[in-house]
C-alpha cells in the first residue's frame, strides 16, 4: 500500500519537521507490513508561484502549462492511498512551500480524479512558539477540496525545547502514523478484529434539586 510522507518545511536536512514525519512514518509501518512510503520534500523541487491565468481550468487545456516540478511531484504520489503530512507554522499559517503547491493543485480541482486527493491523511504541525492550532485549522479546506479525510492531528509547540524529538512529541508523531495505519487497514479489512475499548462512565452526580442524601455517620 503506497502512503506519501510530505515534508513542508522550507530548511534543508537536517530538519525538526523531517525527523517528526519519519517517526510518525514508522508507526505506520508498524500497522500495515506492505507499506510503501513515498517521501517527497516540496523544497527539494522546483515549484513556481501560480501566475494566476487559470488556463489550467480550460478544459481544452486541462492541466498546468508552467514547465517546472510540479507535475513530477504529482506523479510521484500516483496511486497513494494515504498522507502523512508533516509541517513548521512560518508567519501563523502554512510555510510558503505548501501554499504555492497548494496553489498550483488548483489545476485539477475540477477533475474526476484529483492528485493527492481522496486520501485518508495524518497531520503533524510544530512551531517554535504558538499557532499551532489555527495553522492546523488551515489545512481543512484544502482537505474537504481534495476529498481527503483527517484521521489524526498532532501539535507541538517548542518553546524551550531544543529538540522536540527528545520529548512526548516524537511518541505522539509515532501514534499519529499508528492511527492512519489502523485506518487505512480498517478500509481495506472492514474485518479487523482489534479488541474494543470499555467505555468509561463517570458515577453520577446529584443534579440541582435533588433531594440531599445524608452521607453514612463515620
Amino acid at each position: 500500500m503506497k502512503i506519501v510522507a510530505l515534508s513542508c518545511t522550507q530548511k534543508r536536512l537536517p530538519s525538526m519537521t523531517d525527523a517528526l514525519l519519519e517517526a510518525a512514518v514508522t508507526g505506520v509501518v508498524r500497522e500495515i507490513d506492505d507499506a510503501q512510503i513515498q517521501r517527497i520534500r516540496l523544497i527539494d523541487h522546483r515549484i513556481a508561484m501560480c501566475e494566476g491565468e487559470d488556463t489550467c481550468l480550460d478544459p481544452e487545456v486541462g492541466r498546468c502549462t508552467i514547465d517546472d516540478d510540479f507535475e513530477r511531484v504529482v506523479e510521484l504520489a500516483e496511486g497513494a492511498r494515504g498522507m502523512l503530512l508533516a509541517m513548521p507554522v512560518y508567519a501563523g499559517n502554512v510555510p510558503a512551500v505548501l501554499k504555492i503547491f497548494q496553489e498550483r493543485l488548483k489545476s485539477s480541482m475540477n477533475a474526476r480524479h484529483r492528485p493527492l486527493g481522496n486520501l485518508l491523511v495524518g497531520t503533524i504541525v510544530h512551531s517554535r512558539t504558538m499557532l499551532t492550532e489555527p495553522a492546523l485549522g488551515s489545512l481543512f479546506p484544502w482537505y474537504l477540496r481534495l476529498r481527503n479525510k483527517n484521521v489524526a492531528s498532532a501539535c507541538f509547540t517548542q518553546n524551550d525545547h531544543p529538540d522536540l524529538t527528545r520529548t512526548a512529541a516524537f511518541d505522539l508523531c509515532v501514534a499519529v502514523g499508528r492511527q492512519l495505519g489502523m485506518s487505512l487497514a480498517g478500509s481495506r479489512s472492514p474485518g479487523d478484529e482489534r479488541p474494543a475499548l470499555p467505555l468509561v462512565q463517570p458515577p453520577s452526580r446529584p443534579r440541582c434539586g435533588d433531594p440531599v442524601v445524608p452521607s453514612p455517620a463515620a
